[in-house]
């Protein structure tokens, strides 16, 4: 029971009364539940109906549990019929579905974590700078629009709407942006070539020993260049 909840405890229960749902609609990666159950633990329960033992909400957790080999599992018991539980079921999943993440909060939250983390939260070191550089690109299509005039060779950027004027919010995010200690290179690819990039990256990374994909690229550029 250690790595159940402390407070979860007094609900653990033994894994084999307790059966998958026949019906489940939803496909999770149990391997990824299994690193955050071993890494954190079981910190919610799962849902199971009385009598039947069935699983509600909760059944990738219950195989994640299995395939560490643990015997219990917190559980919270309710007494739903077929209809509700199904219903319940859906909602469970859905509801989780229909969030949005903050990138200004999820990246801040990725500076707090060690990278050793990653894969115990369910991120790569690729999707993390994904995240990274699509937070940069709204940062920059937030930016106000504003034009440089025909003759204007000062570079000064002058409000479309009193022609008089230098935007200032303009000014304040680049000034922030060339301050960032790091900054984003964004490539877009078409989904079919996507994912052979990364696992192109991936690969080349494991022969030269890189740890992420910008020192890949990098490496390989400074390769290119003779340097």
């Amino acid at each position: 029971m250690s790595k159940i909840a402390k407070d979860l405890q007094p609900l653990a229960v033994g894994l084999e009364r307790l059966k998958q749902a026949e019906h489940n609609p939803r496909k999770g990666d149990v391997d990824s539940i299994a690193k955050s159950y071993e890494r954190f633990g079981q910190r919610k329960p799962i849902v199971v109906r009385k009598g039947s033992g069935e699983i509600i909400a909760g059944n990738h957790q219950y195989l994640a549990a299995k395939q560490l080999g643990w015997d219990e599992i917190a559980v919270v018991w309710v007494e739903d019929d077929e209809t509700t539980a199904t219903a319940y079921s859906v909602a469970d999943n859905r509801i989780g579905q229909l969030g949005e993440w903050d990138l200004e909060e999820l990246v801040f939250a990725f500076d707090a974590i060690d990278d050793s983390d990653l894969g115990n939260i369910g991120f790569s070191q690729v999707e993390v700078e994904d995240m990274r550089a699509l937070l940069d690109e709204t940062e920059m299509l937030a930016v106000p629009a504003t034009l440089t005039p025909a003759g204007n060779t000062s570079g000064v950027q002058i409000d479309t709407d009193t022609q008089v004027k230098k935007d200032s919010s303009y000014d304040e995010f680049l000034e922030r942006y060339a301050n960032r200690a790091v900054r984003a290179i964004i490539l877009y690819y078409p989904n079919e070539e996507y994912a052979k990039m990364v696992d192109g990256l991936d690969a080349i990374a494991k022969k030269m020993g890189t740890e992420d994909n910008a020192t890949t690229v990098q490496a390989m550029i400074k390769e290119k260049l003779g340097e």
